[in-house]
């Protein structure tokens, strides 16, 4: 009988045209059973399929050893290969089961043994880790990608299902090859995959943009250390209360967070027999193709239409819904409203209702109760928390998946290597970093200045300016690095002045900030063909010009829709059209007591961008929250993009830099702001958004004159970012006086953030730091600020156990409360040096009540 090797080397021709069509799942599981490296995989996978396999084969047949673990896999595997590879297997593959499912598992599974196997999957898992560690027992029942496939009837629609899943899902989504499946093998999902930071979810009420509310999120958690975190494959693994696998799952998480790739990466691991081997059958249905649906429908009808090839094995899946997993993605961009507390209807899987009825009984749990249902939504849309057992939100990269990110996104690991640690160093690069999109944008955006040839000195580099430091020099490398890259194929190169290639795209770069600031305004964020053709833009130019870098096209069966690929590249592209489009200094600044406070002056003199209509939009809002929260971010890429085009980097777009009016802008900038804060009443939250736009402008003349206007900032109970800290420090940095008041109680900015701010905190009369997790290194740093020159009159006070009601001073009073590692171990012998003022007592309480 002829050896392994020989068998493989004399049927390799054969192999080779039956497995190249999908490699996929024969290369993991030959990555799993240790036949193949981790490295060899991946490089594998870099390769075209024909060529992967080809390299496997040649790989397998070095030893007779490694050629009996490719049989043995390809057995397992073979379900998802043509019946001649079936069939050949069968004749030549060693040992008969090689995953073949026996015959006396050929009748359907019906409900209650599925119930019975749920009770038995659950003792398969144990939680004593926060990642819910998989026991030995369920990695060694993973034999078989199709085991729990007990009908044979149902074994072939679901192979084609799992390969279409797979044909699907093993590519990211790559903007910056075109905005869809790209050939870029870098692009697959098993080398750019990173994974995610997931935890359970803890109701937060804001209205502030959603941005600033994972900061904020992540502020808190980092800060106390005792989050729990939950891998995405984990989502439906048995609690520990009930020790049995929640039914209904809700994830949420802001607009590029993860949620859509993270549950790609499930039904990615599903298809490939990997993850989720509990359920027969998942199906993934995206709630923007759900609104194409007008007329009512049954959930077979509808299931039937979207997977048409299981159209004949359904009802017998619907049979057994305890097998079966709905992930339903993006509830946000549903149209339909949902109606969560009407009456639960008696409906069945054929009772043709509206589809938003239809997605509101599959979640409630009245229609398929038996079966397991996860959602993705932005914290935005309402989904009451008392449908779901399990409530998760994803907080996106932690610091080491950064690092990981940068490694995948870049061939050259020098090159990872110093852009990570460009964003490490800067504050507000390092946290949008963990904002899995913000982190691809930063990465596209420093590839201009981190990817160049070195030995060649770079002199070609042509953004003529140095790496990015703020988030709209960020938003600005990365929208000339899309032009040039994709635009400009031909005409541009790497020496080409940021002001051609500004030039050439003029005409559709200002299309696309009106489309942006108008619909901004209006809160729109999908636009039909009929919205593109009216600002002038074309949809069929979207994949031949720099359009595929900053539109999506959504494809579905009866029409296209539109959007801006993230929120801030539509907020970035408005700023930059008003920008470019406001001339006179008096318009800006009407423009921007429009943006900030729903300010204007009478019809009569409404700046250019700035119609009476609307205004009429805002007219019945709450001038302090919905108007200036949900434009908080362009104001700030506002500030940016007016520094660049008074620094003259905007020419191509504008004629001239400087602005028409009497006084240097920055100057009346600096006065706008100055009035702002000497006579305006704002909330806390308006106040931090005014540091960010000082911050963003970085212009000493501006800052100077507004910061000695502020004298106390009331921050309690906000949860503030590191990138919060440095607008603070950035601007108080300028004042020329000491602040009287800085309140930073249940602000949780713990040691980096404590850190960042350093420099000025001597400078506060009165700085309260109650409850912000801070650690031994921060006292260390506290004892630093108490020993500076400027710091008076010395007296000491004993440190009470615990931490409780410790007082320290700068320049006045230090208010920290909150127990300090090492501090909570010493009573009555420990003492701390402290420094104050005699004229005034400042007690927190009174601050507190003033802060809120």
């Amino acid at each position: 009988m002829a050896s392994a090797q020989q068998l493989l080397q004399s049927q390799r021709d054969v192999l080779l045209e039956w497995l190249s069509p999908n490699p996929s799942p024969l290369l993991r599981w030959l990555c799993d059973d240790k036949v193949l490296s981790r490295a060899q995989y991946l490089s594998l996978l870099e390769r075209q399929p024909a060529n992967a396999v080809a390299a496997t084969l040649e790989v397998v047949c070095g030893s007779e050893a490694s050629s009996l673990g490719f049989l043995t896999v390809l057995g397992k595997v073979q379900d998802y290969y043509c019946a001649q590879l079936q069939a050949w297997v069968q004749q030549n593959c060693p040992e008969e089961p090689l995953g073949r499912v026996s015959n006396e598992a050929a009748a359907p599974v019906k409900v209650e043994e599925k119930r019975k196997s749920k009770k038995n999957l659950s003792k398969l898992f144990r939680s004593k880790s926060k990642e819910f560690a998989v026991t030995q027992d369920i990695k060694e029942n993973q034999t078989h990608p199709l085991r729990n496939v007990k009908s044979p009837n149902l074994r072939v629609p679901i192979s084609t299902h799992k390969n279409t899943l797979l044909s699907q899902t093993e590519r990211m989504i790559c903007y910056s090859e075109g905005g869809g499946e790209v050939s870029n093998s870098r692009s697959h999902i098993e080398i750019r995959y990173t994974d995610l930071f997931v935890t359970e979810d803890e109701s937060m009420e804001s209205s502030q943009h959603e941005y600033f509310n994972a900061m904020t999120r992540r502020a808190r958690i980092y800060a106390h250390q005792h989050c729990h975190q939950i891998r995405p494959q984990h989502l439906l693994v048995p609690q520990e209360a009930s020790k049995r696998p929640p039914k209904r799952i809700k994830v949420k998480g802001i607009a590029g967070i993860g949620k859509s790739v993270a549950v790609q990466r499930l039904m990615y691991e599903w298809a490939l027999g990997k993850n989720l081997r509990e359920f027969t059958c998942v199906f993934g249905l995206r709630f923007r193709e759900l609104n194409l649906i007008d007329a009512p429908l049954s959930l077979l009808e509808l299931l039937g239409t979207r997977f048409q090839y299981l159209r004949d094995v359904l009802p017998a899946l619907l049979e057994s819904p305890g097998s079966l997993l709905f992930i339903l993605d993006g509830l946000d961009e549903f149209k339909y409203q949902l109606k969560w507390d009407g009456a639960d209807k008696d409906i069945s899987i054929d009772t043709k209702v509206p589809v938003s009825e239809l997605m509101v009984s599959l979640i409630k749990g009245s229609l398929l109760p038996e079966s397991s249902v996860i959602l993705t939504t932005r914290p935005s849309t309402d989904a009451p928390k008392r449908f779901f057992q399990r409530c998760c939100v994803v907080l996106g990269f932690e610091e080491e998946q950064v690092k990981e990110y940068a490694s995948k996104f870049y061939s050259d690991p020098q090159v990872a290597e110093k852009v990570y640690n460009y964003i490490a160093m800067n504050d507000s690069l390092f946290v949008l970093s963990f904002i899995p999109l913000y982190c691809y944008i930063i990465c596209t955006a420093l590839s201009e200045f981190f990817s160049a040839n070195e030995r060649e000195g770079d002199q070609g580099r042509s953004l003529e300016v140095n790496p990015p430091r703020t988030v709209s020099e960020v938003y600005s490398c990365y929208l000339v690095t899309a032009i040039k890259h994709h635009a400009l194929k031909g005409k541009a190169d790497r020496t080409t002045p940021k002001s051609e290639v500004l030039s050439l795209a003029k005409g559709q770069l200002i299309a696309l900030g009106r489309l942006a600031y108008e619909n901004l305004l209006k809160g729109n964020i999908l636009f039909e063909q009929k919205d593109l053709e009216q600002f002038g833009l074309h949809p069929q130019d979207i994949n031949s010009t720099f359009l595929c870098q900053v539109l999506v096209v959504i494809e579905e069966e009866k029409t296209e829709m539109f959007s801006f690929f993230h929120l801030t590249v539509q907020e970035y592209l408005a700023a930059l059209y008003c920008a470019t489009n406001l001339s006179k200094q008096e318009d800006i600044l009407q423009a921007l007591n429009f943006w900030c406070f729903g300010d204007l002056p009478s019809p009569s003199s409404y700046p250019p961008l700035i119609s009476h209509s609307q205004q009429l939009n805002h007219k019945d809002t709450n001038k302090d929250t919905k108007l200036q929260k949900s434009l908080q971010m362009f104001t700030r890429f506002f500030m940016g993009v007016i520094r660049t085009r008074l620094e003259g980097q905007l020419q191509g777009l504008v004629q001239d830099p400087v602005l028409q009016g009497g006084q240097d802008f920055p100057v009346q900038l600096g006065l706008w702001f100055q009035d702002q804060f000497r006579g305006r009443k704002m909330s806390n939250e308006i106040a931090l958004n005014l540091l960010h736009c000082l911050m963003e402008l970085h212009m000493q003349e501006a800052t100077s004159r507004a910061a000695p206007e502020i004298q106390r900032l009331h921050l309690f109970k906000m949860k503030l970012s590191v990138v919060d800290c440095a607008a603070l420090h950035y601007v108080l940095q300028f004042s020329p006086h000491t602040l009287k008041e800085l309140n930073l109680g249940y602000s949780n900015i713990g040691n980096r953030g404590l850190s960042r701010l350093g420099p000025i905190l001597h400078r506060c009369e009165s700085l309260y730091l109650r409850y912000n997790c801070l650690d031994k290194s921060a006292a260390i740093l506290e004892s630093a600020i108490l020993k500076s020159k400027d710091c008076q009159h010395v007296w000491k006070q004993p440190w009470a156990g615990g931490g409780a009601g410790a007082v320290v001073s700068t320049g006045a009073e230090l208010h920290h409360r909150g127990a300090l590692p090492g501090h909570h171990r010493h009573h009555g012998e420990r003492h701390r040096e402290h420094r104050q003022l005699p004229q005034q007592q400042h007690h927190p309480k009174d601050s507190y009540d003033r802060g809120q």
